[in-house]
């Protein structure tokens, strides 16, 4: 009960814990057996090293069958159940509220908080201004989508300054700034074909057609009154810089209105950032009072209270009955922590020979910043840390796809970046695996790993689109490849002597974006191969099948209602035919049925 282990999900403790105690249950067995037989071996990795380390066998027998006991006061949380722990258990050291009420969702809260802004910042706007903000977002829903996670956890650092002139005198000045611009052009504007016509500027961009459109595009707005800060897309086309970087051969146009234009766009009239910033720094402010009215704890305030509290009393009270309640801590999963939680437990254990501090977790994880990691906190603690121990062995993979790893991360002088903070280990392969597990086509045993590239017969890069498409294809080719020697049984799968035929489940296409997972989806369909795309940005509730099971709810719920049956039955969830939906309209004894 005095060593804490953190991980990351309540089904991570949960597992931990069952884990952990048939380990100790092995382990006490293997020790028990030790008593009456000296060379007892269990065969276990763990248990084994330790049975030829420690002499009193009887003894630590025991030691075992008491904490087997005791596993239910073993202290696993997760780490905001560890926060809440400490938080509650020490309210008078850490300074935190008696009985706060633990939020897991404080989503409504936080629309709330957007709603209130919106309406004090933005409903007394002249129509012309309040237009400008409508450009940047259509609702405060929408605002709150741009503010993100910046609303709660440890301060985000802002690159743009909050807006701090009112919005009518900053969009007064814009407007300023674009009636300038648009008196200097329509000036000037009459000089400008023949200018540029007669330039060394690149024809194929400026060509004949394209130069009148748009200098009468730009002249036409230039003549209009301005009613917001937008300013014409095609205005870019006659900046200086960008007709002297389209000028490869000969003079350059210029023209005093063209660097005019340069410093306008080097200075635009960004709103939309300014406003961000104002709104995360006062909706936070909000945020924060509404929950310390409610007396409400979310997850994030639970993390940022104990680091307020560690490091205010640095080697005071709560310090210091922390370290004696838990002398020995072990983070699981580490590579997923952030700064704000690595300082709790680097504020706790670091320079503590008393204690006990370790961190367990897999660096190439570290990189996955959209569930919270941070690979330079990784690389801070790696730094802070006495001691490393690595696992030497993948238990998983088949031997030639381990090797294959090796080959390639060894072949880079520096495949991580990060060199000295994380180095690269080769490592072994399950013995077992050693030959059992392989793939064949045409019955011939397969490498584990392929790499495919695409070369043009001239010598000259290939573009981007040609690439994708060819790749598609020829993954699709593959694909068709080896699921027809799969029924021809000369494509399988491998494992000792048993082999399997390669269904179409069996391959996965990893791809980058939505757009080359489409690319590949239409060579398959060509193929005749049907394949399900899968992506983490995807809603389900935009998909057509979600559509269709609306369609059914609404059918179940209103069966009186024949408009809602006939939608539902239409749909591809009951895949009639127009013969049969046909049907319903004139059986009555079938509509009956379906309904």
């Amino acid at each position: 009960d005095r060593i804490m282990l953190v991980t990351f999900t309540e089904a991570a403790t949960a597992e931990l814990r069952e884990l952990i105690r048939a380990k100790i249950h092995d382990a006490r067995l293997a020790f028990a057996r030790t008593v009456h037989n000296n060379d007892y071996k269990s065969g276990d990795p763990v248990i084994d090293p330790l049975l030829a380390s420690i002499g009193d066998y009887k003894s630590a027998a025991q030691i075992l069958l008491n904490a087997e006991r005791s596993m239910d006061e073993a202290s696993i949380f997760t780490i905001h159940g560890f926060c809440q722990r400490m938080l509650t258990q020490n309210a008078f050291e850490s300074g935190a509220q008696f009985e706060s009420e633990f939020v897991t969702d404080q989503a409504k809260l936080m629309h709330q908080v957007a709603a209130d802004f919106w309406r004090r910042s933005f409903y007394h706007l002249p129509k012309m201004v309040a237009e400008s903000v409508y450009d940047c977002w259509s609702s405060p829903s929408a605002l709150l989508g741009d503010m993100g996670n910046s609303l709660t956890g440890v301060p985000k650092h802002l690159t743009v300054e909050p807006l701090e002139s009112s919005l009518e005198e900053f969009c007064q000045q814009g407007i300023a700034r674009i009636d300038e611009l648009k008196k200097q052009w329509s000036a000037h504007c009459v000089d400008f074909e023949a200018l540029i016509s007669g330039s060394g500027v690149d024809k194929r961009s400026y060509t004949k057609k394209n130069l009148p459109n748009w200098l009468e595009q730009v002249s036409s707005w230039a003549n209009n009154p301005t009613t917001s800060l937008q300013v014409h897309d095609k205005l870019e086309k006659f900046s200086q810089e960008l007709l002297i970087e389209k000028t490869k051969k000969g003079e350059a146009p210029e023209h005093a209105v063209f660097k005019l234009i340069d410093d306008f766009l080097a200075q635009p009239l960004e709103i939309k950032q300014p406003l961000l910033s104002l709104a995360i720094h006062q909706c936070r402010k909000t945020l924060q009072q509404a929950k310390e009215q409610k007396n409400w704890l979310s997850f994030d305030d639970l993390l940022t209270q104990l680091s307020q509290a560690t490091e205010n009393q640095e080697n005071a009270l709560l310090l210091e009955k922390s370290r004696e309640q838990y002398p020995v801590a072990l983070i699981d999963e580490f590579q997923d922590t952030d700064p704000l939680q690595y300082s709790i437990f680097s504020t706790l254990y670091q320079d503590q020979p008393q204690c006990g501090l370790f961190m367990i977790g897999d660096p190439k994880q570290a990189i996955y910043a959209f569930r919270g990691a941070d690979i330079f906190t990784y690389i801070q603690a790696r730094r802070q840390v006495a001691d490393h121990y690595t696992l030497d062995t993948n238990w998983r993979s088949t031997a030639d796809m381990v090797s294959s790893v090796n080959r390639i991360f060894e072949h880079g002088k520096q495949p991580f970046l990060y060199d000295d903070d994380i180095p690269f280990y080769p490592v072994k392969y399950n013995p077992v695996n050693a030959e059992q597990k392989s793939w064949a086509l045409e019955n011939q045993t397969q490498p584990a790993m392929t790499f495919w590239l695409q070369e043009s017969k001239d010598g000259n890069p290939i573009n981007k689109g040609n690439y994708q498409r060819v790749m598609a294809e020829s993954t699709a080719a593959q694909i068709q490849t080896i699921l027809t020697g799969s029924q021809q049984e000369s494509a399988y799968l491998q494992n000792g002597e048993k082999t399997q035929p390669i269904k179409a489940g069996d391959i996965a296409v990893l791809v980058r974006t939505g757009k080359e997972g489409k690319l590949v989806r239409e060579a398959l369909s060509k193929q005749g191969i049907a394949s399900v795309y899968l992506s983490n940005l995807d809603s389900v509730f935009s998909s057509p099948l979600a559509k269709d099971v609306l369609r059914l709810l609404q059918a179940a719920m209103t069966p009186t209602d024949a408009r809602a049956v006939r939608s539902a039955l239409a749909s591809s969830l009951f895949a009639y035919t127009a013969d049969q939906l046909h049907q319903f309209n004139i059986d009555e004894i079938q509509w009956e049925q379906a309904v």
